[in-house]
């Protein structure tokens, strides 16, 4: 499930309940932080947290104040500052060294926070979404819909692939070749609505008819398990070459052996593939890890 979609659901919980919560969203950093712009909690007025902005520090902070936030229900903007060893905050355990904008939006049944009462999902397009208080912009974002992958096979190292990416709040499809013959995949199955296909039917003529099916497809990525020449056998049968969307063999360098291992170097692989990431260790970079937000806020 999508991150936005566990947001509306914890909004629901808490109004369903007969409970007042707030929704917490990131509008801005500088520095050092856990989460970036964007990232959403809903803490109800009994503390209980939804979702995940920090380590854990902040969202227990959140929850002390939500009490009295809660008696005036005006959205406002709040700042933490962990970057002075005497911010309170750091007192609690938050090991940034970075400045957090979030803007904070009590809510009852009756009065919904917007996210709550206007956020619709476009198809698989990005919506556009700004965040706003008082008629000015805190913050714009290009929200994708969750990552769908398409998962060909039917033998045990297809479970583990389907149960990491649905970890993630990804979409997985597990397509066995006993419930739909791969010669028919192109005729019914919508390979647009996916982001990736991972072909592990560990059957040479299933794996051509489906690569013959996903690759005119617009899938941006196509993983093939198996080694190296056999892929270039099937793109030889099919008078394909090879091109950048085609991983074959499929995943990353991690000393995968079991399918549990397989499957996380298939996934990550993914992840750093859609993302535009060349998956180096953190500790290489030459600068920070992810992109700089500027902050609306003043």
């Amino acid at each position: 499930m999508h991150e936005i979609d566990k947001t509306l659901a914890a909004v629901r919980r808490v109004t369903d309940e007969g409970k007042r919560g707030i929704l917490v969203t990131i509008v801005g950093t500088r520095g050092s932080t856990y989460r970036r712009a964007g990232a959403r909690a809903v803490i109800s007025e009994e503390g209980q947290s939804f979702g995940t902005l920090s380590g854990g520090c902040l969202e227990r902070d959140l929850g002390e104040r939500a009490r009295a936030w809660l008696g005036d229900p005006a959205p406002r903007l709040f700042t933490y500052d962990t970057t002075r060893t005497t911010d309170v905050v750091f007192g609690l355990g938050l090991g940034c060294r970075g400045v957090i904008d979030v803007l904070i939006e009590p809510f009852d049944a009756k009065h919904l926070p917007r996210l709550a009462r206007e956020f619709r999902w476009n198809g698989r397009e990005p919506v556009v979404w700004t965040t706003t208080l008082d008629g000015r912009e805190l913050l714009v974002e290009a929200i994708r819909p969750e990552r769908a992958i398409a998962i060909f096979g039917g033998g045990a190292d297809v479970e583990p692939v389907a149960r990491i990416a649905e970890q993630l709040g990804w979409r997985a499809a597990v397509i066995s070749p006993k419930d739909m013959h791969p010669e028919t995949v192109k005729e019914r199955v919508d390979l647009a609505a996916f982001d990736a296909a991972v072909l592990m039917t560990h059957h040479f003529l299933h794996d051509a008819a489906l690569l013959a099916a996903v690759l005119p497809s617009p899938i941006p990525y196509v993983g093939l398990l198996g080694p190296k020449s056999r892929g270039d056998e099937l793109l030889a049968q099919l008078g394909e070459t090879r091109t950048d969307r085609l991983h074959s063999p499929v995943g990353l360098d991690l000393g995968g052996e079991t399918p549990e291992e397989i499957a996380l170097a298939i996934v990550a692989e993914i992840q750093a593939v859609l993302n535009r990431r060349d998956a180096k260790s953190l500790r290489d970079l030459g600068g920070p890890i992810h992109e700089q937000t500027v902050s609306s806020c003043p």
